[in-house]
């Protein structure tokens, strides 16, 4: 790795793994070979909802406080 990698690493950030979208009807991530929509779409779906709601729900544990 050069200098200057190293340099763009740090400005840029660590690099993200692009994760391929799946349509209903094709074949599952996990290699079973069932359809996406049967086998983990429900799973990943939730999965999902969670993660998006996780940051309001811990806010509205903290007291407000009037100052």
């Amino acid at each position: 790795m050069s200098l200057r990698d190293t340099f763009r690493r740090l400005i840029a950030g660590p690099e993200t793994a692009t994760v391929p979208s799946l349509g209903r009807n094709d074949r599952c991530w996990c290699g079973s070979g069932r359809k996406y929509k049967i086998c983990h779409q429900a799973v990943d779906d939730r999965r999902s909802s969670t993660m998006q709601s996780a940051p309001h729900s811990a806010r509205r544990g903290t007291a407000a406080r009037g100052y």
